[in-house]
C-alpha cells in the first residue's frame, strides 16, 4: 500500500489511493488538492459550511471535515472512508451525483475531466447554493480544458483565474445563478451541457432501440467501437440464466444480451452513480414490460455481489485511471470475475489490443482465447 504523509494547512494526514496495487507509485492526493486546501485555509474555511465535490481519494474531506461529499464515484467514496478511518476521523456523509447537492456557503471542487459533467455540476451547484456562495475549483494544468473558466463563469457566476502553482490552478467564483434555470432553454446548452435528464441519444439496434445518456457516462454520444465489436461476437457465448454487465455505462451490452435471449436476467453494475441510473433509464424504457428481469447495482465491481450469482459477465473495462492510461482497473475487474464465476462460467470482454489482457485471462481462467479483433480492439472469451 502506498501510504504517505500529506502535509496540509489543516494538519498532516496519512493518505493512500484506492484501489492500490502492490508497490503503488500514486499518492492519495495531488497538487490541485493542496492548492485548494491552501486557498481554503487562507479564507479560514472548514467544517459544516463547506461542501466538497469530486474528492478523488479523501484528501479534501480529511482536511476540511465538510458537511458532505458530492460525488459520482463509488471508488472515491471507498478511498475517502478508508483514509478518514486511518486518520481517526468521522466519515463524511456522501451525496451521490444523481441527487441534488446540499446547500452550503462554500463548495470546494476538483474539476472533472468531462466537460458535460462539469456543466451539470455547475448548474446543480448554482441552484442549490445561495446567491453569493463561494466556489473554489481546481485541477492540474495538463488536465484542465481551456474552457474551464468560461464554463464556471457561464453556469455558476463571476470567476477569477488565479496564478498557477506546481502545475495546478485554482479558480474562484461567486454564485449568481441561485435557483435559476435561465440556461434550461438555451439551445447551445441543450446540445452540450449536462442535465440530470438524458443529454444525448442514438439508435442502437443490437440493444433494441434508442439509447439515452447522462453526463459522465462512457460513450454517451454514440456506440463506441469496442462495444460495437463485442456485440458482433455475442453469439460466441452460451445462454445463461443471469448475466452481469460489468462497468455497464449506459447498459448497451446487457440490453443486447437480453434482446438476443442470452440471459433471462441482467444485472447492471458500475462504480458511477450516473451510469447505473442511465442503464436503468434505458432498460425500463426499452423493456418496461419486462423490468423485473433487471437489477442495478452501484458498486466497486463485483465486491458486493453474491458469488456465483451469474454465469456470464460482459465487460468493456475502463483503460484509464483518472486521467492516466492504465490497465490496473481492468485487471482488477478480471480478477473479480475469476473469483465470482462458477464452473463453466463465461467472461466476454473487449480490450485495446496493445494491452496484455489475454495472458492475464489465461492465468485466472481454465480457457481463454481471442475470438475477434480489428485494428484497435480484441474480443476475448474466457471460461472457468
Amino acid at each position: 500500500m502506498s501510504l504517505a504523509l500529506c502535509h496540509t494547512p489543516y494538519g498532516d494526514f496519512q493518505l493512500a489511493p484506492f484501489p492500490a496495487r502492490h508497490r503503488e507509485q500514486l499518492k492519495g492526493w495531488c497538487a490541485a488538492d493542496l492548492l485548494l486546501l491552501e486557498s481554503a485555509a487562507a479564507l479560514g474555511l472548514q467544517g459544516s459550511a463547506l461542501l466538497v465535490v469530486n474528492d478523488a481519494h479523501g484528501a479534501l474531506c480529511c482536511a476540511l471535515q465538510p458537511l458532505a461529499h458530492w460525488t459520482d464515484s463509488k471508488l472515491s467514496q471507498r478511498a475517502m472512508l478508508r483514509n478518514q478511518q486511518r486518520n481517526g476521523l468521522v466519515a463524511t456523509p456522501v451525496v451521490w451525483s444523481v441527487d441534488d447537492p446540499p446547500a452550503a456557503s462554500v463548495a470546494v471542487m476538483r474539476i472533472p475531466k468531462q466537460l458535460d459533467y462539469l456543466v451539470y455540476q455547475l448548474q446543480a451547484l448554482g441552484r442549490a447554493l445561495p446567491e453569493g456562495a463561494l466556489l473554489l475549483a481546481a485541477g492540474m494544468d495538463k488536465h484542465l480544458s481551456p474552457r474551464s473558466a468560461e464554463l464556471i463563469e457561464r453556469y455558476f457566476g463571476p470567476t477569477q483565474r488565479h496564478r498557477g502553482q506546481k502545475k495546478a490552478r485554482v479558480f474562484s467564483a461567486r454564485n449568481s445563478r441561485s435557483g435559476s434555470s435561465a440556461h434550461d432553454s438555451d439551445p447551445d446548452h441543450a446540445a452540450t451541457a449536462g442535465s440530470v435528464e438524458a443529454t444525448a441519444q442514438y439508435l442502437c439496434e443490437p440493444a433494441g432501440g434508442v439509447l439515452t445518456s447522462r453526463p459522465n457516462v462512457f460513450s454517451g454520444q454514440g456506440l463506441d467501437q469496442g462495444s460495437r465489436l463485442l456485440l458482433q461476437h455475442l453469439h460466441r457465448v452460451h445462454p445463461a440464466q443471469v448475466c452481469i454487465d460489468l462497468a455497464c455505462g449506459n447498459g448497451v451490452l446487457g440490453l443486447a444480451a437480453f434482446r438476443q435471449k442470452l440471459a433471462q436476467r441482467v444485472l447492471f453494475c458500475d462504480e458511477s452513480a450516473l451510469a447505473v441510473a442511465c442503464a436503468r433509464d434505458n432498460a425500463r424504457r426499452l423493456y418496461d414490460h419486462e423490468r423485473d428481469a433487471f437489477d442495478f447495482v452501484h458498486a466497486d465491481g463485483l465486491n458486493t455481489i453474491t458469488r456465483a450469482s451469474a454465469q456470464l459477465v460482459l465487460c468493456n473495462p475502463p483503460f484509464h485511471r483518472g486521467h492516466t492510461l492504465d490497465t490496473f482497473t481492468g485487471q482488477r475487474l478480471v480478477r473479480q470475475c475469476a473469483r465470482h464465476l462458477p464452473a463453466n462460467g463465461q467472461l466476454l470482454m473487449v480490450t485495446n489490443n496493445h494491452l496484455p489482457y489475454l495472458p492475464l485471462l489465461r492465468r485466472h481462467f481454465t480457457v481463454a482465447e481471442r475470438v475477434g479483433a480489428d485494428r484497435r480492439y480484441d474480443v476475448l472469451l474466457a471460461r472457468q
